[in-house]
């Protein structure tokens, strides 16, 4: 019979006592497998083992962020899987935090906004198994204040089409344990571009981890949460430029990007063109801004086309954010890329007047026409106070595309509608089409026609008007018509009516008085530079002039 020896890794025979070693003591490490009768070997007994159950009736707390290594259990992906797949559901008790307040932590975090940007799929070959493939959904959500990306990786077809229904203006509610740094942007040629959002950080998401998941906000949260403007407090004024701003700079600032508010005029046209990436989705919307300047916006994808078919006319507001424009064929294109965020009507002052502007031209479809000068936010949101000194240098310092809003106090010292050297009247000749100024409603010096109609007559006041306060004069401002009209109490044609001992009523009622005066500084191509001009004057109350008083005291 062959003698079986021992070796130095042999295992122990069941039932054996343990045997002495120099080494590591192995006693403690329970034996299994048959037991020969008459012998029973007892393990020993480990205080500390709890035996493993699967169904855990409460989920285990969320553990809190600390430098060193935590004591609570981690729900990393790995562990859930593990422990408990598919049982134990997490993600309802994730915090739910503020874009600016995230870090790359390894924790559950909840992160609820509106989409700003349409999803955008990619597909790829899948690393592991070169056979499969693997699709990227990403779009962009803002929340009060920020804005931050989403990457949703998606293994199947049949994930990424129930994942389909997410759109643009739609408030969803993100969970995922993943916070990286967005270093760069993902698609091709996008790589040497910065990222448009305002975190370092993007969301990313797989399918089949454990809690990761993606829900579409409610009809309540539609209506209550994430409509203030990007850059802006709840209410406030996005910086923006107009359309025609935009086109007088285009030649000296190249591809630089934009933010428009528009509003929607109508759909010109959408469906599928070739290009060299295959098959896309192009979809054509005219668009005009508070000026009246129209132009024409495009946008990409099939998303972004559905999303227009149901914009309103005249209706729908559009705060974009990073647009680019050019111009084709001597008129503007808007283009709206990977790199622009679309707001569907945010709460914001410009665009509540551009709301107000937007009525007025369905009464008046001649106004889209031409170039509407009025003010871009109503008076009464307008909280800078300057002096005339302050005023100049402002003017002085603000660039092409720049517009500034404000008021003064200041004191009226010149108002000539008392004097026939006065031409305080004009309209244009319906014969010559030439410019007529005279101090009543006279007919034209060169071809002797006179305007019959009332509403062809607008006071030309700007070269008879001034103000000043104790730090300069403001000799002749720039002063629309309809201004002089509602602050006088006269249109220009009871004006003209009124005789010379009226008229000098009228100015005493206001010379040498105290005012309060708005302005508005924006670019001029006439003049190719920064003008001032006033939107509204008012007479100073009396606590206007008790905050004055105050702050001479300070």
């Amino acid at each position: 019979m062959k003698r079986r020896y021992a070796t130095p890794y042999a295992r122990d025979q069941p039932g054996a006592p343990p045997k002495a070693s120099n080494t590591t003591n192995y006693s403690h490490v329970p034996q299994y497998g048959y037991q020969p009768p008459g012998r029973q070997y007892t393990p020993h007994q480990n205080t500390s083992y709890q035996p493993y159950t699967p169904l855990a009736s409460q989920p285990l707390p969320i553990p809190v962020y600390t430098p060193q290594k935590p004591t609570q259990p981690s729900y990393s992906t790995q562990v859930l899987r593990t422990m408990a797949p598919d049982r134990i559901e997490f993600t309802s008790d994730a915090a739910m935090v503020p874009i600016r307040s995230l870090q790359p932590e390894k924790a559950f975090v909840r992160v609820s906004g509106r989409t700003v940007r349409a999803p955008d799929v990619k597909a790829f070959l899948d690393r592991k198994d070169p056979g499969k493939q693997r699709w990227l959904q990403s779009f962009t959500i803002k929340d009060d204040v920020d804005t931050i990306d989403v990457k949703y990786w998606h293994k199947t077809q049949e994930h990424l089409n129930a994942c389909s229904n997410i759109s643009l203006d739609q408030v969803v509610h993100v969970w995922t344990d993943e916070v990286k740094l967005n270093s760069k942007p993902v698609f091709g040629n996008q790589a040497t571009s910065t990222p448009t959002t305002t975190s370092p950080f993007f969301l990313s998401l797989n399918e089949g981890r454990v809690g990761h998941k993606i829900e579409l906000g409610n009809e309540a949260d539609m209506a209550t949460l994430f409509r203030v403007a990007l850059g802006a407090n709840i209410g406030g004024v996005v910086p923006s430029v107009s359309i025609k701003q935009v086109m007088g700079v285009l030649s000296t600032v190249g591809q630089q990007r934009f933010n428009l508010a528009v509003c929607v005029k109508k759909l010109i046209s959408s469906g599928v063109i070739k290009t060299k990436n295959g098959p896309m989705c192009k979809t054509e919307i005219m668009v005009f801004d508070a000026q009246g300047q129209a132009a024409s916006m495009t946008t990409w994808g099939e998303p972004m086309g559905e999303v227009a078919q149901q914009w309103t006319p005249f209706v729908t507001m559009l705060l974009l954010t990073g647009a680019q424009v050019s111009m084709y064929a001597m008129k503007p294109q808007i283009t709206v890329g990977y790199q622009t965020h679309i707001q569907v009507n945010p709460i914001c002052k410009n665009i509540e007047w551009l709301k107000h502007f937007a009525a007025q031209c369905t009464r008046l479809p001649d106004a889209l026409n031409s170039v509407v000068e009025q003010e871009t936010i109503p008076i009464d949101h307008i909280q800078t106070s300057y002096r005339i000194a302050d005023m100049m240098r402002l003017i002085n310092a603000m660039g092409g595309t720049d517009i500034a809003y404000g008021f003064s106090f200041v004191i009226l010292t010149e108002l000539d509608i008392d004097t026939r050297a006065a031409e305080v009247l004009t309209a244009k000749c319906p014969s010559c089409k030439e410019a007529i100024l005279s101090f009543k409603k006279e007919a034209c010096s060169k071809c002797n026609a006179i305007p019959t109609n009332d509403d062809a007559w607008r006071f030309a006041l700007a070269q008879h008007i001034s103000f000043m306060d104790d730090t300069a004069e403001l000799r002749h401002p720039g002063i629309s018509s309809e201004v002089v009209q509602k602050w006088l109490g006269y249109n220009p044609a009871d004006f003209s009516a009124l005789p010379m001992a009226e008229r000098i009523q009228l100015k005493k009622r206001f010379f040498m008085e105290r005012l309060k005066i708005y302005f508005k500084v924006s670019w001029s191509d006439h003049k190719k530079q920064q003008t001032m001009s006033i939107i509204a004057i008012e007479q100073v109350h009396l606590p206007d002039l008790e905050c004055i008083n105050q702050t001479a005291k300070i």
